[in-house]
């Protein structure tokens, strides 16, 4: 019996590697820069995360509007929770880029994270309602506008009055190894955490961080390779640079998943942002760590009395 665990275990991190180093290849370097510009690739973006969503089972939805009379989508699908359907754990990554580059650890590794968290919980029931959704336009110009496409999507929950537990985005999960050089926003941080860029982090701000604490508590319960809190106000540059802030703007807990971005990968924003300085290793690893974490979590009864 045990040996059949530890022989399915392999052969899900073996999937998951495989799946993961084709998306962030064909999201990556296949299709290359995706935005308004090269709206033919972020169309061409958009079509295979349809499909990925479809391939499992749940049929996905649109969340479309213009900008300059060109349609843009937030990509949706939901596994609806058995018991306590209106508590909702949402799970985001944006899919596009910044203009001239291809955007592999930003955000093609997020979004192999997002589809096979997908994929392996497509496959489950859980009490909770967890929803899964590609965000489009996060990247400047748009990002904290109304533009941006999880400012949009957090909006309309908002007007829905959907109850959203939490929110959980995915951002650049793929550059890690001991070789990296880790920096810190804080001078004082270098002492709390390693020097070798090969952790991921668990992000938010000081008034949620009862919701970073419960995630990496459960997370390193299981997890070989640590996560770490960092907890810090907006201030301190990156801690509200992604998706989740689109959320906490809304009134809703979000947290965020990271490898530190440009305060580890250096090809951050730039053309050298491709799918083979990946570790495929390191993101197997943190998909399954987080597969297994969010499972947790849409099991529970009401998060913050587990926080």
């Amino acid at each position: 019996m045990l040996s059949s665990f530890f022989s399915e275990n392999i052969k899900e991190r073996k999937a998951i590697q495989k799946n993961s180093l084709e998306i962030v290849r064909h999201l990556s370097h296949d299709l290359g820069e995706r935005t308004i510009r090269r709206h033919e690739n972020l169309e061409a973006a958009r079509t295979f995360i349809k499909n990925y969503f479809s391939e499992f089972g749940h049929e996905p939805s649109e969340q479309t509007y213009a900008i300059k009379g060109t349609e843009v989508a937030n990509i949706i699908t939901e596994i609806r929770g058995f018991s306590r359907p209106d508590e909702i754990i949402v799970v985001g990554a944006h899919y596009d880029t910044v203009e001239d580059t291809p955007g592999a650890d930003d955000n093609a590794t997020a979004v192999a994270a997002l589809l096979e968290l997908y994929r392996l919980s497509s496959g489950h029931e859980f009490k909770k309602t967890v929803r899964f959704v590609a965000f489009t336009l996060e990247e400047p110009p748009f990002f904290s506008t109304e533009d941006m496409g999880s400012m949009r999507y957090a909006c309309g929950c908002k007007k829905k009055n959907e109850n959203i537990e939490l929110m959980i985005c995915l951002e650049m999960m793929g550059y890690g190894s001991k070789k990296h050089k880790q920096d810190f926003p804080m001078y004082e941080m270098k002492d709390k955490y390693p020097s070798g860029g090969d952790y991921l982090g668990v992000f938010s701000l000081p008034s949620l961080s009862e919701y970073v604490y419960l995630w990496k508590k459960i997370y390193n319960t299981h997890a070989k390779k640590k996560i770490f809190e960092i907890i810090a106000p907006a201030s301190i540059r990156g801690m509200d640079l992604s998706d989740h802030s689109s959320f906490i703007r809304q009134g809703y807990p979000a947290i965020m998943l990271s490898d530190t971005g440009y305060y580890r990968n250096k090809n951050y924003h730039c053309p050298e942002d491709t799918y083979d300085t990946i570790n495929y290793t390191f993101l197997t690893e943190n998909i399954m760590d987080s597969f297994i974490t969010l499972r947790e979590i849409l099991n529970m009864d009401g998060i913050k009395n587990n926080c």
